[in-house]
């Protein structure tokens, strides 16, 4: 089930440590939050290391955001606060890694496969030897 932008700032805010457990966000920090992804989701797009189809709109509203790219996502957008730490920082890095491997295209060359009944027969005996 995709993710929406209120999820996505929820995390980041979460990431930052800005939340404890329980608390809601208030809502100077979830526009603080808001204002970020944008820029940083176009970021993301124009290094071509990931591209969000549905990021939603300000607000936060909207959104549909892939379950696989969810958590690397809000690790990527917390960097871009002001308080972000070196900790942040590495977080950001491995989270740009996974991205890049989320938005690989698919292996191609895969080995072909055919069906054991379109090969021909192969007689042949063992001889023995070496």
């Amino acid at each position: 089930m995709a993710k929406t932008r209120t999820d996505l700032i929820n995390q980041v805010l979460d990431r930052l440590n800005i939340l404890v457990y329980g608390q809601s966000p208030s809502l100077e920090d979830v526009q603080r939050a808001d204002r970020i992804v944008d820029g940083a989701i176009a970021k993301l797009a124009s290094l071509d290391i990931y591209y969000v189809q549905d990021p939603g709109q300000a607000g936060p509203s909207g959104g549909a955001i892939e379950d696989e790219a969810f958590l690397p996502l809000a690790d990527y957008i917390a960097s871009f606060h002001l308080l972000a730490d070196a900790r942040t920082q590495a977080l950001a890095q491995i989270a740009e890694a996974e991205l890049r491997t989320i938005a690989a295209p698919a292996r191609t060359l895969r080995t072909l496969r055919v069906d054991p009944a379109l090969t021909p027969r192969r007689y042949g005996y063992y001889r023995g030897g070496i």
